[in-house]
């Protein structure tokens, strides 16, 4: 399998946590949001999770920027996803806790 590596910022703009408190229990959404977006985008290429690809881990750009990379099957999936990517959605965290979708995915 290939990794292919997508810069976090590229899949997502949420916050990383709610404003309200709750520790280390209170962390990382911005990189589920990606996660699950860029996944979303492979299963709408018609790729199957588990099949033509896995996420394989988080880490960091030669920039120190966050990424998530995935293993793919195929080579070829590498332009199809990175072309196919896309960040319209738009989630706000409001200073009670709740969370709310304020712009769609076209």
């Amino acid at each position: 399998m290939k990794e292919i590596t997508f810069k976090e910022k590229r899949a997502t703009t949420r916050m990383g946590y709610l404003p309200i408190g709750g520790g280390g229990l209170n962390a990382s959404y911005t990189f589920v949001d990606a996660v699950a977006n860029i996944c979303t985008t492979a299963g709408n290429l018609g790729m199957t999770y588990g099949k033509d690809f896995i996420w394989a881990y988080q880490g960091y750009d030669k920039d120190d920027e966050d990424c998530i990379t995935l293993m793919v099957k195929d080579e070829k999936y590498e332009t199809f996803m990175h072309l196919a990517l896309q960040n319209d959605h738009k989630i706000k965290h409001t200073q009670g806790g709740d969370v709310k979708l304020v712009k769609e995915a076209k």
